[in-house]
This record gives structure tokens, C-alpha cells and sequence, in this order.
């Protein structure tokens, strides 16, 4: 009886090391990737422990690598089903290295130095100028091919950013001209600033727990900005401290929390209009 399993606590590395394993035990099947209930599934081909396709909607072979471990955090479930696979997609084969730690060694290097990922948050919805809309953009990557004429007419822009697959340097040049814009609205981390130095100087404690917190709550790692509805968290966070400190200093920091989220609000709706 073959190997069969289903996670649902995904952490960080977890995508490397489910792989690993399957590579070392040689399995034969179906690894498969969920985002959630309304986003297309990944697929990826294990034969004897070699990944040798793997496939997301328009995004094929490669470039699914890049993807997943770029939104690992937006990652719900990952099931494996061994099974021989009856007929693979050619044109979805992994080229890149012999090995899968070459292949994951790679995928980790273009994730790291790609430019657009400040602004790829794969589980938010997206809209477009025209009013075409996708329920995240996740999906928009999976449906590429119903979105490529739009994105591919898009003037060369001076905040054009390099990325590993030419749809997120698309997607990017879209969102930082406001073209593409997601419907959830977003704080921008450099707003921040002001809000925390209201509660200046921070023990070595509170440091350390905000910083995991505020990453915990970024839609990756290299984001630019927090969804409107997780900053509610982080500001509750940052309320609590203020008010350790005393009923002035609490007052202070939520008129700042006030103002952001307003400034927020108003910028979406803005840019939606």
C-alpha cells in the first residue's frame, strides 16, 4: 500500500520537506496543493521519487515551484495520492535540476531575490480598470491566459520590478499603476511608523513580540503592506501596550490607529472609483 497523507498545519518549509520525503521514499503519485476551497488545486508528479511535472492552470513546470513556495504562507492543505499518473503534461515538465534539493535550492534563490513579491498577495481579490475582477490573485495566475492581453498592453513604467516568472513582473507593473488594484484595503508598513513611536521605547519583550506578530500577520514575508482587516490585529497590539503606559499615551495611539485606518479606507475607495 502506497504512501497517503493530508496536512493541514502548514508552516514555513513545510513544501520542501513534504518533497524531500516523498524523493526518499520513492513514491509514485500525486502531491497536491490547496489554497483554499475556491482556488484551483497544484499538481505535482512524483515517478519513483522524481518530481516530473508539475501544473497550476497557465502556470506550468517550473514556475508552480516558484509560486508555491512564494505564497507558502497562503498554503491550507497539501495531500499526497500515490496512483501512476495515466498521461503527463509534457510541457509542465521540471527542467531546472537533476535533484529536487538542485530544484528546491533554485526555487528558493528566485523567491529571495524577486523584486514584484513586496506586492504579490496571492489570497486577495483583484480588480482591474476596466472592471474585470478575479477572486484572488491566485486565481488571476491560474487564469493567466484570460488576463495576459490586458497586463501585456501596459506601458513600461519607471516602478517596473524584475521577477522569476514574467506574470508576476506583469501583475506588478499593474498594481504599482493602479490598473490592477486589490479590493481589500491595504496599510501601507511605512505608515506605521508614527503609531509605533507613539509607544517608544519598546522592552525587549514587546519588540520581539510585535515583530513575530506583525509577521505572522503580512501576506509574505517581503510585503509592503497589511490587509486592512489583520491590521485590526496588530493595532489591538499596539492599543494594549499604549495603554500600559498610561490613559494619555493609549488616547494618542488610537486616534493614530483611527487615522490610518480612515486614510486606508479612503485610498480604496479612491482607486476603486
Amino acid at each position: 500500500m502506497g504512501i497517503n497523507f493530508h496536512i493541514t498545519a502548514v508552516r514555513e518549509g513545510t513544501i520542501f520537506n513534504v518533497m524531500q520525503f516523498l524523493s526518499l521514499e520513492r513514491v509514485t503519485g500525486t502531491l497536491q496543493v490547496s489554497f483554499g476551497q475556491n482556488i484551483p488545486e497544484v499538481n505535482i508528479y512524483f515517478v519513483t521519487g522524481n518530481v516530473t511535472t508539475a501544473e497550476f492552470g497557465a502556470i506550468i513546470g517550473d514556475a508552480v515551484l516558484d509560486v508555491m513556495l512564494c505564497q507558502e504562507y497562503a498554503i491550507k492543505e497539501v495531500r499526497f495520492a500515490p496512483g501512476r499518473i495515466n498521461q503527463l503534461n509534457e510541457q509542465a515538465n521540471i527542467f531546472r535540476a537533476s535533484s529536487l534539493a538542485g530544484v528546491m535550492l533554485n526555487v528558493s534563490k528566485d523567491v529571495d531575490h524577486c523584486e514584484s513579491r513586496t506586492l504579490i498577495y496571492g489570497l486577495i481579490p483583484i480588480k482591474n480598470e476596466k472592471g474585470k475582477r478575479s477572486d484572488s490573485l491566485l486565481q488571476l495566475l491560474h487564469d493567466f491566459d484570460d488576463w495576459n492581453d490586458f497586463l501585456m498592453d501596459l506601458p513600461i513604467a519607471a516602478k517596473d520590478k524584475s521577477a522569476p516568472l514574467p506574470q508576476c513582473a506583469l501583475i506588478h507593473r499593474a498594481l504599482s499603476g493602479t490598473a490592477v488594484t486589490y479590493e481589500t484595503p491595504l496599510v501601507s508598513l511605512r505608515a506605521l511608523r508614527p503609531l509605533l513611536d507613539i509607544v517608544q521605547p519598546l522592552t525587549e519583550k514587546e519588540q520581539t513580540n510585535l515583530r513575530g506578530y506583525m509577521r505572522s500577520l503580512l501576506p509574505n514575508p517581503r510585503a509592503t503592506h497589511m490587509p486592512l482587516e489583520r491590521f485590526y490585529a496588530f493595532a489591538s497590539a499596539i492599543e494594549s501596550i499604549a495603554q500600559r503606559r498610561s490613559r494619555e499615551v493609549g488616547d494618542k495611539a488610537r486616534k493614530a490607529i483611527h487615522q490610518l485606518i480612515q486614510t486606508s479606507t479612503n485610498l480604496s475607495e479612491a482607486v476603486k472609483a
